[in-house]
């Protein structure tokens, strides 16, 4: 997986905003969805890292759960803000409608957007690090086609330049797996991973985060 290379720091004048999407459908149950609390929280816990010793916030998180409705964790929330008590999956959401997550996510990286614009003292967006969109989901759409919701979301821009949309799917038969192709901004930003390196897969997107460098090669972990 290969994300442009970037000198651009979080900062509490250039801060980074973070989006994640996580499939709550009934096919997550289980060890799925204990290694997504687990990582999302681990993932949460290194961005208050990351806050400690700044004057100000150096990133803001955007977190739902989906599967027939999306449910919000966390809109244009600083780390500390995000009650880890409340990050918690158990694949009891039903089915699995993603353009509605997608279209949540658009809503909820614009509204981060505004808040940096307008409330952030001195904030530089020509500086801030690219907005990183992660959708994870293990099972088929059993919604609208997400072609719409997807470009949409795609088309956010910051001081011109497009966000990162990472498309995961976790364990995926390739037919469904497509459409986590088609979500994704690049080619290179999707990946099918097996089930049992979720945990460490998010464990690299909280460390890809808090480097402020983003690496030129994200790997999946153990890429099917």
């Amino acid at each position: 997986m290969q994300f442009q290379a970037s000198t651009k720091l979080a900062t509490a004048h250039s801060p980074q905003v973070v989006t994640v999407l996580v499939d709550n459908s009934g096919s997550m149950q289980g060890d799925k969805a204990k290694q997504a609390s687990a990582g999302i929280r681990d993932l949460i816990i290194s961005m208050q890292s990351g806050n400690l010793g700044s004057r100000g916030c150096r990133y803001f998180i955007n977190l739902a759960k989906f599967g027939t409705q999306t449910t919000a964790l966390a809109r244009a929330a600083a780390p500390e803000e995000v009650p880890l008590s409340h990050v918690q999956f158990d694949g009891s959401s039903g089915s699995t409608e993603m353009a509605s997550a997608l279209t949540w996510a658009h809503e909820a990286v614009c509204a981060s957007l505004e808040k940096c614009r307008k409330q952030v003292a001195g904030y530089r967006e020509e500086h801030a690090p690219t907005p990183l969109v992660v959708i994870l989901s293990d099972g088929a759409n059993t919604g609208p086609d997400v072609g719409e919701a997807a470009k949409i979301l795609k088309s956010v821009r910051i001081a011109d330049t497009a966000i990162d949309v990472v498309a995961v799917g976790i364990g995926m038969e390739e037919r469904d797996y497509q459409v986590m192709q088609s979500i994704a901004s690049r080619p290179a930003l999707a990946a099918n991973i097996d089930p049992n390196g979720l945990s460490q897969f998010l464990a690299q997107v909280g460390a890809t985060v808090v480097a402020g460098k983003p690496p030129e090669h994200f790997t999946a972990v153990r890429s099917l």
